[in-house]
C-alpha cells in the first residue's frame, strides 16, 4: 500500500504545525487507549475489584481522539493552501496557535485526571478510587482554573515566537 501526500505549493512543502501537533496528540491518545485495554484485561483477571477503573477512561479517550481526528483533518495542508503559496497565510497561523493551545489544555487536564487517579488509588480503598478520584480531579480542576488560560496563552506566545523565526530564516 503506498500513500501519496500532496501539498499543493512547492515553496511550502512541509505541513503546518497545527497539523504535526494533532498528529503526534493522536498518536498518544491511542496509546492511551491501548494501555487502558491492557489494563482492563490484566484487572479483569487479577484484581476484579478494580476493572471498572481502568474502563472509565474508554468514552473520554475515545471522545478526545474523534475531536483530535477533526483537529488533523481541518489542519491539513492541502486544505489551508492554495496552489503556489509561498508564505503562510494569516488563517493558517491561526489554526497553527488555536491548535496548539488546544492540545496544550488538553494535555494538562489529563496530567490532572492521572495524578487525581494515583493519589487516590493510593490512599483509598478500590472500591471508592473512582469516586474519590472524580471528586480530586474536579478540585484540582477547580484549582487549576484560573490558570487553564495562561497555558493556552503561553502557548499561542511560544507558537508565534516560532513562526516568527521560522518566517525570519526563510527570508535570509
Amino acid at each position: 500500500m503506498t500513500t501519496h501526500t500532496e501539498t499543493r505549493s512547492p515553496a511550502l512543502s512541509h505541513e503546518p504545525d497545527a497539523h504535526v501537533v494533532s498528529r503526534h496528540f493522536r498518536t498518544g491518545v491511542r496509546a492511551m487507549l491501548a494501555l487502558s485495554l491492557i489494563a482492563t484485561i490484566v484487572c479483569l483477571f487479577f484484581l476484579r475489584e478494580a476493572a471498572y477503573l481502568a474502563a472509565i477512561s474508554f468514552p473520554v479517550l475515545y471522545a478526545v481522539l474523534a475531536f483530535t481526528n477533526y483537529l488533523e483533518l481541518r489542519s491539513r495542508a492541502s486544505n489551508l493552501r492554495s496552489v503556489g503559496q509561498t508564505r503562510l497565510s494569516r488563517e493558517e497561523l491561526e489554526m497553527d496557535i488555536e491548535t496548539v493551545g488546544i492540545v496544550t489544555l488538553l494535555k494538562v487536564i489529563g496530567v490532572l485526571a492521572i495524578g487525581a487517579f494515583i493519589v487516590a488509588a493510593s490512599v483509598f480503598e478500590w472500591q471508592v478510587v473512582g469516586a474519590a478520584a472524580a471528586a480530586m480531579f474536579f478540585l484540582m480542576l477547580l484549582i487549576q482554573t484560573p490558570f487553564l488560560p495562561l497555558y493556552f496563552s503561553e502557548s499561542e506566545r511560544d507558537e508565534l515566537d516560532k513562526l516568527k523565526r521560522e518566517r525570519s530564516q526563510n527570508r535570509k
